[in-house]
């Protein structure tokens, strides 16, 4: 089945603006006393307000209005539709997913000492670091609380809560991978290594929205296997298209400083597969100038036409291809042909293709 005949942006747009509904009624761009207390509970002194929402919900309502793609919350509710549900019935459910990744944005750029993010400036370097942190570590949090507000089986809720742990500790893992590499702590890194690191910071999320459509669906283990495999495979996908634009990609459209990766020292995949095709000298260089983690210019045009020159590029663009084709092959036999199974495949073919 192909995906052409689906205008996959409208179709996110679509999800996207009903996601952004769900997220302004559960997370108030404003707290007073009424909504507070309804969340947290009558305070036992008084509430300080003003701290609250200034260090707390303007950052966060800041990255949101940014836009971002919103393509976890829409692989859920696209998948539920797929398995015959109404989305209507798990439409709060959605923030979950979303509200966990915008809070990653903005922990994961203070920790990469990144610059922009989705066209302006991090969180970090407009409210602060500690006001970004915090502001991060909350919305890891936060929907735990919504969760147990929402009104659906209990034991529904408690296997999506077992997955939300698990979907947490697997993210710091992914992190922590990432970090060490690019501070230098481990020497070398194979392919096989980074797309584990991949799973765990990128494809874990991806999982989560589509474990809590097929939970919320009934779906057999079988079904759910297949779509959580095919989850994974699709956000792996999306993240090396990521690093590729980060090398060539058009800045206008990317949202992001071109050569970002290679200022943080990143092991992405084309810097791996660039690192163990170069001959040994230019390896070497590139290596070098990853290891300097600097803002030059200069240097980081260098380490691009290295990257350009080993073939790494054309490498990972192909490896997306197969992956995704082989995750969709195994999903397309369980799934009767429909709009959803046709936006899947569309959504699929997106995350590899674009350009922002």
């Amino acid at each position: 089945m192909q995906g052409v005949d689906v205008d996959i942006s409208k179709v996110l747009d679509e999800y996207g603006k009903k996601v952004k509904q769900e997220l302004e009624r559960f997370i108030p761009r404003k707290f007073d006393e009424r909504t507070l207390s309804s969340l947290l509970g009558e305070p036992l002194y008084k509430y300080e307000l003003e701290s609250i929402n200034k260090s707390i919900l303007q950052p966060f309502w800041d990255l949101i209005d940014r836009g971002g793609k919103r393509w976890r919350p829409a692989l859920m509710l696209i998948v539920y539709e797929a398995l015959g549900g109404d989305i209507e019935e798990i439409l709060p459910l959605t923030i979950i997913p979303e509200t966990i990744h915008n809070g990653t944005l903005a922990v994961d750029d203070v920790e990469d000492d990144s610059d922009f993010r989705r066209g302006k400036p991090c969180i970090h370097k407009i409210y602060g670091v500690d006001v970004a942190i915090n502001m991060g570590n909350t919305m890891y949090f936060l929907p735990l609380l919504i969760l147990s507000k929402i009104n659906i089986p209990e034991h529904k809720k408690m296997r999506i809560l077992e997955e939300y742990v698990k979907t947490m500790v697997e993210l710091s893992f992914g992190q922590a991978m990432d970090i060490a590499w690019h501070r230098g702590l481990v020497d070398e890194i194979d392919e096989e290594q980074y797309l584990q690191m991949t799973l765990f910071k990128t494809g874990t999320l991806a999982r989560f929205s589509i474990k809590i459509a097929t939970i919320m669906a009934d779906a057999s283990k079988e079904v759910e296997e297949i779509f959580s495999r095919f989850g994974e495979s699709i956000a792996i996908a999306f993240q090396i298209q990521d690093d590729i634009l980060n090398i060539v990609g058009d800045e206008s459209k990317y949202g992001k400083e071109i050569g970002g990766d290679i200022k943080e020292g990143k092991r992405t995949l084309v810097v791996v597969r660039a690192l163990k095709s170069l001959p040994k000298e230019r390896a070497d260089r590139l290596k070098e100038i990853l290891n300097m983690r600097t803002g030059n210019p200069e240097l980081i045009k260098e380490a691009i036409t290295l990257i350009k020159e080993s073939g790494s590029i054309e490498y990972a663009r192909s490896f997306c291809n197969q992956l995704v084709s082989k995750a969709w092959s195994q999903l397309e036999n369980v799934l009767k042909d429909s709009r959803a199974k046709k936006n899947l495949k569309a959504l699929a073919d997106f995350l590899i293709m674009r350009e922002y």
